[in-house]
């Protein structure tokens, strides 16, 4: 999946595990339901990405893209939250659904 371009899908309900996605364009995926189990997101665009009821599980997002990215009812580890918090590009309502401090 790395470099590959799947702007606007419909991934909702979808099982990802371990999948390889850095550079990877998401712009506005629909991934409500979705299980998304140690997936590397690394410097990926999820601009407008829709995580709502999603299972995190290891998912890394390391210089993604995040901005207008909906995170909820989003499952997610106590450690991948720390992680995910240090983004920089999620949004104020993002970190509220997040829990970020």
């Amino acid at each position: 999946m790395s470099a590959a371009k799947f702007d606007g899908a419909d991934m909702s309900e979808v099982v990802m595990s371990k999948a390889y996605a850095v550079g990877a364009s998401f712009k506005g995926v629909d991934f409500s339901n979705a299980v998304l189990d140690r997936v590397n997101f690394g410097k990926a665009n999820l601009q407008g990405a829709v995580f709502k009821n999603t299972v995190l599980s290891g998912s890394t997002f390391e210089e993604a893209q995040l901005q207008d990215a909906v995170f909820e009812d989003t499952i997610i580890g106590y450690i991948d939250i720390q992680k995910l918090c240090t983004n920089t590009t999620i949004n104020a309502e993002g970190r509220a659904e997040l829990g970020c401090r």
